[in-house]
C-alpha cells in the first residue's frame, strides 16, 4: 500500500469525524436551547460553588460524548446503506483495506463504534498513534486487526 493510500484512509477518517462532528453540533445546540427555554422560569442558575455543579458539568460531557457517538454510528449506517463505505472514503476514493472483505451492516457499525470510542476514550490521540503506526510500521489499525479476526 503506497504513502498517499495511507494519507487518504487518515484523511478519510478525520473527514468522517468531522461530519459527524457538524451534525453533533447542531444537535447538541437545539438540545440546549430547549433545555435553556424549558428550565429558565424554574431555575436561578447553578454557581460554581454549588455542590451540583461537578455533577451537572459531569452529566453534561457524558451526553455530549454519547451523542455524538450516536450521530457517529448513525450517520455511517446511513453512508453504509446508500454507498457501501463512508462518505469521506467515497470523496477520497479509499478502496477496503486488506483482508478485510466486504462486511455486513452489523459488523462495519461495530468496527465503527470500536474506533469512534477508542478516538474519545484517549481524547483523539488513538488517530494519531494509529496513523503513526500505519505509516512507519505498515500495521494496520486496532480497530481493522479485531475486525480481521472477528472474520476467521
Amino acid at each position: 500500500m503506497s504513502i498517499g493510500d495511507k494519507f487518504r484512509r487518515t484523511g478519510a477518517f478525520v473527514v468522517d469525524l468531522m461530519i459527524a462532528k457538524m451534525f453533533t453540533q447542531v444537535v447538541l445546540s437545539v438540545l440546549a436551547l430547549l433545555v435553556s427555554s424549558l428550565l429558565s422560569d424554574k431555575v436561578t442558575g447553578l454557581s460554581l460553588n454549588d455542590d451540583m455543579a461537578l455533577p451537572v458539568l459531569l452529566a453534561t460531557v457524558v451526553i455530549m460524548l454519547l451523542t455524538y457517538i450516536g450521530i457517529y454510528l448513525g450517520y455511517c449506517a446511513v453512508c453504509f446503506k446508500m454507498i457501501n463505505k463512508s462518505l469521506g472514503k467515497y470523496l477520497l476514493q479509499v478502496e477496503n483495506s486488506r483482508g478485510i472483505a466486504q462486511l455486513d451492516l452489523s459488523s462495519y457499525l461495530s468496527r465503527e463504534r470500536e474506533k469512534i470510542v477508542y478516538f474519545l476514550a484517549t481524547l483523539g490521540l488513538y488517530a494519531a498513534y494509529s496513523a503513526i503506526q500505519f505509516y512507519m510500521y505498515d500495521r494496520e489499525p486496532l480497530h481493522e486487526v479485531h475486525a480481521q479476526q472477528a472474520q476467521k
